[in-house]
Parts: C-alpha cells; sequence; structure tokens
C-alpha cells in the first residue's frame, strides 16, 4: 500500500472483514435454510390468475443476488485463508474467527513476540486481501 497503516488501522480493517466475514456465513446459512432457490410453480396462484403471479418475483431474485455476492465474498476470505502460512493462520483463527479470550496468547508467546507476530500476520492477510480487491476497496474499511 502507498499509506503506511499503523497496528490501530490494521486492526480495524482485519476485524471489520472477519465482522462481514462472519455475518456473510450466517446469511448464507439463513437464505439456505428459509429459501429455496429452485424454481417453483404455486398452484394456488395460478388458478386464481393473481398479477403476483404473472410479474417475476423480484424477491426471489433479490435473494438470489444476495447470496451469490455474499458466497463471493466468502470464497475471496477463504481463498486468502488458503494462502496464508500456518503461524499466521493460527493467530488469525485465534484473534478475529475464534475470539473467546483476550489472553489467549499468553501461553505460546510473550508479549512483544505477540505483537511482532500480529504485525506480520496483519500485514501477510492485507498482502494477500489487496490480491482480491483494491487499495480504495481496503481503506474504506477504516471509516
Amino acid at each position: 500500500m502507498d499509506k503506511i497503516l499503523t497496528l490501530k488501522q490494521k486492526d480495524r480493517i482485519v476485524k471489520k472483514v472477519y465482522r462481514s466475514y462472519k455475518s456473510a456465513q450466517l446469511d448464507i446459512l439463513y437464505l439456505n435454510q428459509h429459501y429455496n432457490f429452485y424454481p417453483q410453480v404455486d398452484l394456488c396462484k395460478v388458478k386464481e390468475n393473481s398479477e403476483s403471479y404473472q410479474k417475476p418475483d423480484s424477491s426471489f431474485l433479490i435473494h438470489l443476488e444476495r447470496k451469490q455476492s455474499l458466497e463471493s465474498f466468502i470464497g475471496v476470505i477463504n481463498q486468502v485463508h488458503s494462502h496464508l502460512s500456518k503461524e499466521t493462520y493460527f493467530f488469525i483463527e485465534n484473534e478475529y474467527l475464534n475470539f473467546y479470550d483476550s489472553t489467549w496468547w499468553l501461553p505460546y508467546f510473550s508479549r512483544a513476540s505477540y505483537y511482532r507476530i500480529k504485525h506480520r500476520a496483519l500485514d501477510e492477510f492485507i498482502g494477500y486481501l489487496k490480491s482480491f480487491w483494491s487499495e480504495e476497496q481496503i481503506l474504506s474499511l477504516l471509516n
């Protein structure tokens, strides 16, 4: 990136990405459980010759497009995960994905090592994210 980011800014970007990632996973789960994306005909509407059957179902298209964009976003993050080093993924998983305890790192690292690894992990994550998104899209997460 042309602009050098501080650790707080990197942390804010990655937190927003993972908040969106978790939300997208839940939304896809909801859409898969509550919407049938296969074409189907409601015979009651056909017999009644109602207007809602004659015009295209826009809500179906909206949900389908939303599902596709969510799957695309999740695919990007999963692709980034597949390229991360083991140490970086371990850190990301404990710090952002499965965050239950803020002191999870105490048995593994000293404070200095924790921050050094955090810098390296966030740089690596954002570096791979730049392969899929533009700098403007990444920096827009700071707002």
